[in-house]
């Protein structure tokens, strides 16, 4: 079982865009990669049209597959924005600290979990109610602005684009499955605000 990412559709649709799309027998489309054909309203699955979202959030849940929520996908996609927090981390040595460990330490939790208790090992048990992160910051184009902080924002609306494509597949999940995206999305809004809040300690420094 192999998963197509959004990455892997948006590289393939820049290429020829195309207004249908077949998932290969032994694959699964990734929540984003599907919040994809549905924000591009390309046809999928079993030919049935994708309808775009109304909104963004816990209050618009627009994706409702027949298959249940795979939480291989998401251990899947937390290994790719893993390896990009670890790369953000070794290039904000120096200039954020605080950030540069904070995003090691999540980022090599997330690159070397292999299942979903993985992602979640440290997070308290209960319901996680953390919404999504909101729009990523705009560092201010200044020469005195370090370039880690426009990685920041980069990686903020990385984030940000994985965490509300789960949390639009919490409700198709089990219980215990949903607890565990909860708290997935919710570890992601945090780092995204220490992210925000860096970057603004470092406009005020300009």
């Amino acid at each position: 079982m192999r998963y197509v990412t959004e990455d892997e559709l948006r590289e393939a649709y820049a290429k020829a865009p195309f207004g249908t799309y077949e998932l290969p027998d032994d694959a699964r489309l990734t929540p984003g990669a599907r919040q994809f054909l549905i924000d591009f309203r390309v046809d999928f699955d079993s030919g049935e049209a994708a309808r775009p979202p109304k909104a963004h959030g816990r209050a618009a849940r627009s994706v409702r597959g027949t298959d249940p929520c795979d939480l291989g996908a998401l251990v899947h996609d937390a290994n790719l924005l893993g390896a990009r927090l670890r790369l953000l981390a070794r290039r904000s040595l120096g200039i954020d600290n605080a950030v540069a460990r904070r995003a090691e330490a999540l980022g090599r939790r997330w690159q070397e979990a292999r299942t979903p208790a993985d992602l979640v090992a440290d997070q308290p048990k209960g319901d996680v109610t953390a919404e999504p992160p909101g729009p990523p910051p705009a560092p201010a184009f200044d020469a005195a602005m370090h370039p880690a902080f426009f990685e920041m924002a980069y990686v903020h609306a990385q984030l940000g684009r994985y965490a509300r494509a789960w949390d639009n597949a919490r409700d198709a999940a089990r219980p215990e499955d949903a607890r565990t995206i909860g708290a997935w999305v919710s570890e992601a809004a945090l780092l995204c605000k220490e992210l925000e809040e860096s970057v603004a300690r470092a406009e005020g420094e300009v």
